[in-house]
């Protein structure tokens, strides 16, 4: 591509991005995130602080996917802002793919950073799952619920949890190798043969992905806390198992848009809280989601050419 096309192109693509940005942005319950702002107080900040903090432990993951070969600060970095574009842009969670991906091939072979890509993706959803669909599963069997929203809740279990363990079996092939090998061709990279991932560096990634979805126990918990709800473990778990599910089934529905709500409110009922502290809560949790998402692309439209240009 010549170089003042490659430039106007550039240019339509970020003007385009934040234009989509905006209109996602636009799309947020504002006003009564503001309103459950003010309802939480000093609280508020809490889940912002913790969503950076479970974004180190992600970095570790990839850190070890990657064999130590990208230094953590750049990872960090590329997590943050990864994560805010696929949060704001509506492409099932993959928008901030081509970002993540953009940098760690200026560090790793660009087929080490696809495979590695496609490993930490398929880590976070084959923990998630299974964590999700046991305790979802248990909730059917321990809570009074009729008897179709039991087998509902026993047949995601079912599906969700072989699912996990498929996608966790995946990783102990060399299928994700393949697959990142062919990708990288795509991409235009040199014709390269995949490879498997060391069962050690699989594992230290598992643990620390593991550790990061741990931390959202932290947010649940401080958020009943404010709000008078009682803090026992099985709230806790069983509240962010039913929310992670919802993800999952809503998955491909733009921010989850209404999806985390009436999650919320039904999960809230079945543990017999009050309605308006589930909407205090569920818009506190999109406000995290907001504030973080927006930091990211913030940075990398404000200091992404910056960063590009530094020696790896």
């Amino acid at each position: 591509m010549k170089p003042e096309v490659r430039r106007w192109l550039e240019r339509a693509l970020l003007v385009g991005g934040i234009a989509l940005a905006a209109y996602v942005i636009s799309r947020f319950p504002l006003s009564e995130i503001a309103d459950a702002c003010l309802q939480l107080g000093w609280a508020v900040f809490v889940p912002p602080v913790l969503c950076l903090g479970w974004f180190v432990a992600q970095s570790l993951a990839l850190y070890h996917l990657l064999g130590g070969a990208v230094p953590l600060r750049v990872l960090y970095w590329n997590r943050l802002v990864g994560e805010g574009y696929n949060t704001l842009l509506p492409a099932a969670g993959l928008g901030g793919e081509p970002v993540k991906l953009a940098q760690l091939a200026r560090y790793v072979e660009m087929h080490h950073a696809v495979v590695a890509l496609i490993n930490d993706r398929l880590i976070e959803n084959a923990i998630g799952l299974v964590y999700s669909a046991t305790f979802v599963a248990i909730g059917a069997l321990v809570i009074d619920v009729s008897p179709a929203l039991r087998t509902s809740m026993l047949m995601y279990g079912a599906g969700a949890g072989a699912a996990g363990i498929a996608m966790g079996a995946l990783l102990f092939t060399n299928l994700t190798g393949r697959l990142g090998a062919r990708i990288a061709r795509w991409l235009g990279a040199a014709d390269l043969v995949g490879s498997r991932l060391p069962p050690g560096a699989l594992l230290r990634a598992c643990w620390w992905s593991a550790a990061s979805r741990a931390m959202g126990f932290l947010e649940v918990a401080v958020l009943f806390w404010v709000l008078d709800l009682p803090v026992t473990l099985w709230n806790v778990v069983f509240t962010t198992a039913a929310l992670a599910a919802a993800g999952f089934v809503g998955g491909v529905i733009p921010q989850q848009a209404g999806i985390a709500e009436a999650t919320t409110v039904g999960v809230f009922e079945l543990l017999h809280f009050p309605g308006a502290a589930a909407i205090a809560f569920a818009l506190a949790r999109r406000g995290r989601m907001l504030i973080t998402s927006v930091l990211g692309v913030g940075l990398h439209v404000a200091f992404g050419r910056r960063v590009a240009k530094r020696a790896p």
